[in-house]
This record gives structure tokens, C-alpha cells and sequence, in this order.
């Protein structure tokens, strides 16, 4: 989240940050380089790698170390300076680089955005078109993934979807009480992030709009393209630190594709080892997000990117400018491939 909404970022939402003080994270098998500080949000992966002491191993093998803390402020630390890589989303990176006048290097990807609106399965709506204007619906922030669906409403549906004005009433709540307020009828949908309303999706009281496609899904017929992006997390420097630490970046992109491998093949242990992450609890709802995952799963095959991928996604920006939710001259941010070492 960016503006006002920075430190109002939902646990599973959460991105990363590294800093490597005054000069950026450490130089590789040379003693005495400065620990990678990495601040960031709950994280089932890194926790899962924690336990199984991959990160360990990752540091004996590259001579760099990383030192961690926990917080859902990360965008602070980036923005007073104090930061060298950040996990932020596509759509946001424009906005973070005008708010901080920080540029930036993005040169991975990590987690498909996944947010989508949901409604009372007795409705009928499949569109938010489908929904009456006026009508009451509830969003995380007045930025962030508003933004992106504001621009997809523009360009499907022709309507106006923005907080406080446009053709209905967009209130911003917590994605972790939206379920409950849509089941209780006290808004008509809600743009939410699957794991904050799986028990009420598994009871079969709410259900996903756009026929449960989630975001790259629908960006894919408006773009003309097939594209397993829009991310929601994506792993973006400084570009002082980037254009200086290649190699630390290199590696660090080498540890979390490790994270992703992990995932692949240890999926439902992690769910179940750590199902804070997921804001499961019973059973049922375990099972309930294992079998959403089956079907869409938001985190990456691979967080390197190669040109063709880059294009794709960069694409979102000339969209987000033809529908007014980017200034039309604003810069398009800088996206680097990294080959894997």
C-alpha cells in the first residue's frame, strides 16, 4: 500500500524489504561486507525454508548474510531511505516512485495478484457490471488494487469504479471483515483476497465474480496477450543498490526461487505447518485453501523474468494510463532480467 494506506498492509498481502545500510547489502565471499538486513511481512515460505534450513545453508554457500525482523510497514522504510528492495505490485510501482522520487529497479516476481471481487452466492451477479449502481462495495484502500480494478471496470464494463466518486459507493474496509460484511448483505461485493473469506466460500455463502478468475486472468483478453503476471508482489531495488549489488541480487533471486521450488513440492505441509499465514484453522478450511490453490495458485513457477514476460506486463501501464488511473506521462518503470546463476 502506498499514501495514507502504507501501513495498512493485511498479513498475507505483506511485502519484503532488504537494506544493507549506508552501502547496501553485502559484496559475496568477502569478509567483513554488511549483513542484508530483510524486513518483512509473515511469511509461510521463509518460514518454511527457517525450519528447513535452506536459508542457513544459502548463507554458508554465498558468503552473505541475512539479518531479519518483522513488520507490516515496509514501504516506510523504503521510502525514508532506509531500504534497498522492496516487495511491492506492478500497478503500485508508478505511485511508489512518485510519492518517494526514489527510482527503481524491478528484477523478480514473486506472487500473482489475487485479489477479486466476491459476492453472496444468492446474488446473481457474475460482472460488476452486473451490479446495480450506487451500490454499496467495499475495497481495501483508495489506491493499490482498487486502482487495477478501476481500470479493468473502465475497460470491460465502461464504468467509473473509484473511491468516492464514480458509479457506486466504495467503502474501504479490511479484507479479513469484507467476507463477513458481504455475507451479512451490509455491501453487495467486495474486492478480497481468497484466504480472508475461504470458510465462508467453502460453506458456500459467498462465491468468487468473473467466474473465479483471478486477475491475469481477465487482464489477459483486454492486453491480447496470455500472461501469467499483474503481479501483487513483485522484488524491486533501489536502482543506487541494484545498479551497485548484482551479484547480492542475483543471489538473493536464487534463494527465493529455491522458496518457490519448496512450494511446488511441499505445498500442502506448509499450509498446514504454518495456516496463520493463510488465516486458516480448521481443518476444513485447510482443506478448503489447499483445493482453491490446486486451481489458483498465486504464487510464481519461476521468480526470474525474461524480456517477453516484462513486455507483457509493462503493458498494464499503458492500459492503466488509457483509462485514467496513471498520469499519461509518467515513466515506466525500470524492469531488469536477471539470468540465473
Amino acid at each position: 500500500m502506498l499514501g495514507t494506506g502504507m501501513a495498512a498492509v493485511p498479513p498475507a498481502l505483506g511485502g519484503c524489504f532488504l537494506a544493507g545500510g549506508d552501502g547496501g547489502g553485502g559484496s559475496g565471499e568477502g569478509g567483513g561486507s554488511a549483513p542484508i538486513r530483510f524486513a518483512f511481512a509473515p511469511e509461510a515460505i521463509w518460514d518454511y525454508m527457517t525450519r528447513q534450513g535452506t536459508i542457513s545453508k544459502w548463507e554458508q554457500d554465498t558468503g552473505l548474510k541475512i539479518e531479519t525482523s518483522t513488520t507490516w510497514d515496509e514501504f516506510t522504510f523504503f521510502a525514508g531511505g532506509h531500504g534497498d528492495i522492496v516487495s511491492t505490485a506492478t500497478y503500485e510501482l508508478p505511485l511508489l516512485e512518485k510519492q518517494t522520487r526514489i527510482k527503481t529497479v524491478t528484477f523478480g516476481k514473486y506472487n500473482l495478484l489475487r485479489i477479486t471481487p466476491v459476492t453472496r452466492a444468492d446474488k446473481p451477479y457474475q460482472t460488476l457490471a452486473d451490479i446495480p449502481k450506487g451500490s454499496k462495495i467495499a475495497v481495501p484502500s483508495a489506491v493499490a488494487s482498487t486502482l487495477l480494478w478501476g481500470m479493468f471496470a473502465k475497460e470491460l464494463h465502461g464504468l467509473d469504479f473509484r473511491v468516492g466518486q464514480g458509479d457506486y459507493d466504495l467503502v474501504v474496509e479490511d479484507h479479513f471483515v469484507m467476507g463477513e460484511h458481504v455475507d451479512r448483505g451490509e455491501v453487495e461485493a467486495a474486492l478480497v483476497i481468497p484466504e480472508a473469506a475461504i470458510g465462508l466460500l467453502r460453506q458456500g455463502r459467498l462465491k468468487v465474480m468473473y467466474e473465479g478468475r483471478l486477475p491475469h486472468e481477465i487482464y489477459g483478453p483486454i492486453c491480447g496477450c496470455t500472461h501469467l503476471g499483474v503481479m501483487g508482489n513483485l522484488f524491486t531495488a533501489t536502482q543506487t543498490w541494484y545498479d551497485a549489488h548484482q551479484d547480492e541480487a542475483k543471489s538473493f533471486l536464487s534463494l527465493w526461487e529455491e522458496g518457490v521450488k519448496l512450494w511446488r513440492a511441499d505445498q500442502a505441509a506448509i499450509i498446514k505447518e504454518f495456516p496463520q499465514h493463510f488465516s486458516v484453522e480448521a481443518d476444513e478450511d485447510v482443506a478448503a485453501m489447499q483445493d482453491y490453490l490446486a486451481k489458483h495458485d498465486w504464487f510464481v513457477d519461476s521468480v526470474y523474468m525474461d524480456q517477453t514476460w516484462i513486455d507483457q506486463e509493462v503493458r498494464l501501464y499503458e492500459l492503466m494510463k488509457r483509462s485514467g488511473f496513471m498520469d499519461r506521462d509518467a515513466p515506466t518503470p525500470r524492469f531488469e532480467p536477471i539470468t540465473p546463476a
